[in-house]
């Protein structure tokens, strides 16, 4: 999921503002720009009906060690208004001095305004706390008449937790990407693995008996299930964290497929469990819990210039057999 929206003409007008001195005798030499543009993108999150997020302000350094900060008028976005990839832009061809920018980060609305952060679920609205009250993304080179496109990755099932009653944003499980480094994910899911899988763990069903299913993506070092964590903050074995998780979903013809959106172009090695409810960001529940994983599902290349790829879990949408 994409979300975009359309940065302020004010804000715009900020950035050609020039700083420092200039000799009367002769007008300012013009900088060399190049445009920016920055979409945010975000993977859902269970039993949650709204995260809305207050974007204050822009605020990047310059090559010159200066800091700009760009009004965004305290803009109100809930993220889990843009499923898939369907987007709404954030910032659209700014104009920006050719050069190295650092420290670059939107800012929160105050987390005491009552119309702050928030998240929404059967129990109510709940202020989100966000880490450092900012969303960061990386460093990055503007050249003279080229367009720098980013997008923030926000993955909620890694960055949000609910802890003494109050729930967190973590800069865990956020990070951006250049849109020219990065391709989509398309999964389809064995169904047979979903049977086993429930079978198997039914004594750990959920109220409802509704299980979470959830793909795991790790980087290729890992080549066995062994080697497969859950998400959690450390990790104190020889297992690995994911790099990114997604919801696997049933469509109307009865199809388990998962997306996963923005990922760095790379391979990937892919967990599948349905034990994702019981998977608390917050703890390592892999070794402290009743978390595991079912079953590890291959590798799987992602190419880059936003091409996306299409990958078989098992036997796919066609799965009939055993697990094996």
């Amino acid at each position: 999921m994409r979300i975009l929206f359309t940065l302020p003409i004010t804000a715009i007008s900020l950035l050609v503002l020039g700083c420092g001195g200039s000799d009367s005798s002769s007008p300012p030499e013009a900088p060399l720009l190049g445009t920016l543009n920055i979409a945010i993108s975000d993977a859902p999150m269970a039993h949650i009906d709204k995260v809305e997020l207050v974007l204050n302000k822009l605020v990047m350094t310059d090559p010159s060690g200066k800091q700009h900060q760009y009004n965004l008028n305290n803009h109100h976005l809930d993220l889990l208004n843009y499923q898939g990839m369907e987007s709404h832009l954030v910032v659209d061809g700014l104009p920006i001095a050719a050069g190295h920018y650092k420290d670059v980060h939107f800012i929160l609305a105050d987390k005491a305004d009552s119309s702050g952060c928030s998240i929404e679920n059967n129990s109510g609205r709940h202020p989100l706390n966000i880490e450092e009250n900012r969303l960061p993304l990386h460093d990055f080179v503007i050249e003279h008449n080229q367009a720098m496109s980013i997008t923030m990755e926000i993955n909620l099932y890694q960055s949000m937790h609910l802890t003494s009653g109050e729930y967190h944003l973590d800069h865990r499980g956020i990070y951006s990407i250049d849109n020219r480094e990065m391709g989509h994910l398309i999964g389809e899911v064995d169904p047979q693995w979903i049977a086993d899988c429930e079978t198997k763990h039914m004594d750990k069903a959920p109220l409802g008996s509704q299980f979470t299913h959830m793909a795991y993506l790790y980087s290729s070092d890992v080549n066995q299930l062994e080697q497969m964590a859950d998400i959690s903050p450390t990790r104190t074995d020889n297992r690995h964290s994911p790099f990114a998780v997604s919801p696997i979903h049933q469509d109307h013809q009865g199809n388990w497929s998962f997306s996963a959106g923005y990922l760095p172009a790379g391979d990937y090695r892919i967990g599948y469990s349905c034990l994702a409810h019981l998977d608390d960001p917050a703890t390592d529940d892999i070794n402290q819990g009743q978390f595991s994983l079912f079953t590890e599902a291959g590798l799987v290349s992602i190419v880059d210039g936003g091409r996306q790829t299409n990958h078989q879990c098992g036997n796919g949408h066609g799965g009939h057999g055993g697990h094996g």
